[in-house]
């Protein structure tokens, strides 16, 4: 199958080559997308042609038009496979980008997929932490991101870039209210004053039971309150020196996750979730503008609690108590010499990880407490020389080592059961890369990487219990890993944008486990022992298209419609089973539509999610590999509308706007995940006044 795909690949990429006379017939003022200047993919300022990975960006522009209120609202509109861990609005939201899944356990080393603000880590893959009230773009590099940035960004890495304050000042101040009670209010401003810059926000929800498809009332689905907010500040010395200071969190209080599907001892799960951040950062470069540095230091937490209810009553159990405090830097160099371009740099994270679980339905008897020290130290070489007469080959590699320093101090309570081990691990991981622009409008790409994943500190050393059952770590474990390969093309031909993309992934040494009954240094009896056993094979290919039709007719508005698929042709372990978790397709369409003069902007989005499965491998002590299509979780299509009108405009630029929305407009009954059910069809209205 890999090598038909390639094969037809190379068939398109020689017609689109073949269009290279066709070139001299495009007006040479056309404005490519192309040129746009993009942050993540080399860690400095490059443009998207001379980059060799799939690289979606949203802007400000998109954000604003789009009427989505999360990040993962906008992913799924690039056919992005996006899913809720319990009620909407719960907070826990991912997204599985190439077969890797975002793993959402507050601790951002566990997933394939890496988050970051303004290109630095935040201790969470918690995708529900952060908003958009404050976000300048967002950009998404499609595949490994492990040269560049570490451990986790085995499928993607998603970069939200915040906004700086410029001399014109802006400002807003919405609120809203929406079906089953929701309320919601933000407000942000930005601006400068003198050398200082500044762009702030804060954003407040809360919503009561929401209702599904089928018109059931989902209990446990309200939320109490979550609070969003970002500070982004600077002074700046001069064009070329800038001190930067970034604060951000959020702050979610009481959130249900939605009916548990097995109603026994426990009735209902609620959370509590937190997240806070601080960054300050110095950017410079010299006076050519031909070298770049940067050196910043981060530091924050990441907070959850669950608690249950018991059946017979309403009193709150404690289930578990998670903490994640961790603390980072950054320094790194960059230097253009012409047509040869440098990053080097060294990363340093370390991470404190207590976590707290109590009892189930035996009560004290599988009380167990975890402490986790995980530092890692790394550094890294990424250079680009451009070849051809007009610079239109861009030949790139990269190579990085990091070096993990984990400890575990794993505890049983009632048994007195203490593990305590240190374990050290590296890993190397290179990259190489092509781009090529035959014509002004046409880019073809190819690129190999290899990434890895850390196993967890309770893989590694620790002492875990789960139904009563110790999950034992195992010292020898290695990362997992996985070598990456894309093919692809990007064109941008006047008012057409069109993407395409081949990929395929190897993982080796992936992490499982199996039942031992011989006796362990610290535990004798039945438990589980972590191994580096399975292997996956994942392909695929992405497709994109946008196209500006009043552009393209010469109309004076906008109205633009876009598809965006993923279709995985293999999420196979190495027993053949499809991963679990995964939908083979996903796919968005939609029609943007504006119009400056009469201030009104819609969006109709269409969004389908896949259908998933379900591997059962084990059942006691027999082995039945089983699997099975999850009933209910995908294979539905959700379309969502939004607009916003200026109801009239005040002076100084000022304007007062009507946004109105309708989520799942057919009201369809599904899930994004097994058990954990999606709203049905609802409503919001909302007022915004804009400086």
């Amino acid at each position: 199958m890999k090598k038909i795909m390639l094969k037809w690949m190379a068939v398109l990429i020689m017609l689109l080559l073949s269009t290279k006379g066709f070139a001299k017939d495009i007006q040479a003022e056309t404005s490519y997308k192309l040129d746009t200047v993009i942050v993540t993919a080399k860690r400095t300022e490059e443009r998207l042609r001379d980059v060799s990975q799939n690289i979606t960006v949203f802007t400000q522009k998109d954000i604003e038009q789009s009427g989505a209120v999360s990040v993962t609202d906008l992913l799924k509109k690039a056919g992005i496979q996006v899913y809720s861990d319990g009620g909407a609005g719960y907070g826990n939201e991912g997204v599985v980008i190439r077969g890797g899944r975002s793993s959402m356990h507050g601790f951002d080393i566990a997933g394939d997929i890496l988050v970051l603000v303004d290109g630095h880590r935040t201790g969470s893959d918690f995708l529900g932490n952060i908003g958009l009230e404050n976000t300048e773009r967002i950009e998404v590099i499609r595949g490994p991101g492990a040269v560049q940035y570490g451990a986790a960004a085995m499928g993607g890495v998603i970069n939200i870039i915040t906004k700086r304050g410029r001399e014109k000042p802006e400002g807003f101040v919405e609120a809203g209210a929406g079906s089953w009670g929701e309320q919601r209010y933000k407000a942000g401003i930005s601006g400068k004053a003198g050398n200082l810059d500044f762009a702030g926000s804060m954003a407040y929800f809360s919503r009561d039971d929401y209702e599904l498809g089928n018109g059931d009332t989902y209990e446990n689905s309200d939320v109490e309150d979550r609070v969003r907010y970002n500070f982004n500040t600077g002074w700046n010395f001069n064009d070329n020196h800038r001190l930067g200071l970034i604060i951000q969190g959020s702050d979610t209080n009481d959130a249900g996750k939605g009916e548990d599907a097995a109603r026994t001892y426990y009735y209902y799960t609620r959370q509590d979730r937190d997240n806070h951040t601080i960054d300050l950062s110095y950017k410079g470069r010299n006076e050519a503008g031909a070298t770049t540095w940067l050196t910043r230091y981060f530091q924050g937490e990441v907070n959850y609690d669950l608690k249950r209810f018991t059946k017979s009553s309403t009193t709150r159990l404690p289930l578990s108590e998670n903490s994640n405090h961790f603390r980072g830097s950054q320094a790194q160099v960059s230097h253009d010499f012409g047509r040869f371009n440098t990053v080097a740099g060294m990363d340093w994270m370390s991470y404190e990880f207590d976590q707290r679980q109590d009892g189930d339905a035996a009560g004290a008897s599988t009380r167990n407490t975890a402490q986790s020290d995980f530092d890692n130290i790394s550094g890294f070489l990424m250079g680009d020389i451009h070849l051809l007469e007009n610079r239109n080959l861009t030949l790139s590699a990269g190579i990085r080592y990091d070096v993990f320093d984990v400890s575990v101090n794993a505890r049983k309570i009632k048994e007195d059961v203490t593990v305590s081990r240190e374990v050290d691990k590296h890993s190397w991981n290179p990259s190489f890369g092509v781009a090529y622009s035959p014509t002004d409008f046409l880019k073809v790409r190819a690129n190999y990487a290899t990434a890895f994943k850390m196993p967890l500190p309770r893989q590694l050393t620790g002492y875990t219990v789960m139904m009563s059952t110790p999950f034992i770590g195992n010292p020898d474990l290695e990362p997992e890993k996985s070598d990456n390969y894309d093919l692809g093309f990007d064109l941008d031909w006047e008012s057409l944008f069109v993407s395409a993309t081949w990929f395929y992934s190897d993982y080796q040494d992936m992490i499982g486990y199996e039942t031992h009954n011989s006796a362990d240094e610290h535990y004798s009896g039945k438990h589980y022992w972590y191994y580096n056993v399975d292997t996956a094979e994942i392909q695929g290919i992405e497709l994109g298209m946008k196209l500006d039709l009043a552009q393209s007719l010469g109309w004076s508005f906008q109205l633009e419609p876009y598809v965006n698929w993923t279709h995985l042709l293999v999420f196979e372990d190495g027993n053949g089973y499809k991963l679990p978790d995964r939908s083979r397709d996903s796919l968005s369409a939609g029609l943007v539509f504006g119009a400056r003069e009469t201030g009104l902007t819609a969006s109709l989005d269409a969004t389908y999610y896949g259908t998933q499965y379900a591997v059962d491998r084990e059942s006691g002590s027999s082995v039945v590999n089983a699997q099975e299509k999850l009933e209910n979780v995908g294979d539905a299509w959700v379309i969502d509308f939004s607009c916003s009108q200026r109801l009239f405009k005040l002076e100084k630029s000022r304007e007062v706007r009507l946004r109105a929305s309708i989520h799942n407009l057919f009201d369809e009954f599904y899930s994004t995940d097994e058990d954990d059910w999606m709203p049905g069809r609802s409503f919001y209205l909302g007022v915004e006044y804009r400086l």
